[in-house]
């Protein structure tokens, strides 16, 4: 493999490296294709264990390398501010299996009137959103806005049966979904009490199945 170099100063970097030792301007990934050690992107050892510092090393780069951080950066600063940060947080995923990632749940009642439930709706959908793209989590899931708790609670006991018994994120969501159908009596499901999954392994299961 060709050895790598700043694209800002020249200076050589290491295979990992995502801002240049030198100048610290923040540098392309590795080439489509390539081999990469997300071990090194986070200057860490390989281990099958979880490593020590791992969310401490992942806090820190995160900040430096935050796309935030480059809001009045040169196009190309920006572009691979927003590449590093995506390859960042799959590294941190990947680093262990035998880490757990958290399941997260948002909850909120309907509000009143349509207009005001469709911007809770889109408010809602972008913030799961968010917190499954910034968090070390291993799904988001946005419950269904409806308007009474036991029926909220009907669907999260449903979720947790789910789960319990080993069933995969996407099919825990779609008997959610089938629950919905029936708290609506047989109606077309409105999207508004529809949950929403953010993952990107929707068959990933937080428990083994027997």
């Amino acid at each position: 493999m060709s050895a790598r170099t700043c694209w800002s100063c020249g200076g050589g970097l290491a295979a990992g490296d995502a801002l240049c030792p030198s100048c610290a301007k923040v540098q392309p990934p590795a080439p489509a294709g390539a081999s990469l050690d997300k071990f090194a992107l986070l200057g860490l050892e390989p281990s099958f264990d979880e490593p020590p510092g791992l969310d401490e090393k992942f806090r820190a780069l995160s900040r430096k390398l935050h796309p935030d951080r480059f809001a009045r950066a040169t196009p190309r600063e920006r572009r691979y501010s927003l590449e590093q940060t995506t390859l960042l947080n799959d590294a941190l995923f990947k680093s262990s299996e035998s880490r757990l990632h958290p399941l997260l749940i948002l909850e909120a009642q309907r509000a009143p009137g349509d207009s005001a439930t469709v911007q809770q709706m889109l408010l809602r959908n972008t913030f799961a959103s968010e917190l499954f793209r910034l968090g070390n989590t291993s799904a988001v899931i946005a419950g269904g806005l409806l308007e009474h708790v036991s029926d909220r609670t009907a669907m999260l006991r449903v979720l947790a049966e789910g789960l319990s018994m080993g069933e995969c994120l996407g099919r825990a969501v779609s008997r959610m979904n089938q629950r919905s159908y029936e708290i609506a009596g047989g109606k077309a499901i409105l999207l508004i009490q529809s949950p929403v999954l953010f993952t990107d392994n929707p068959s990933f299961s937080l428990l083994p199945m027997d």
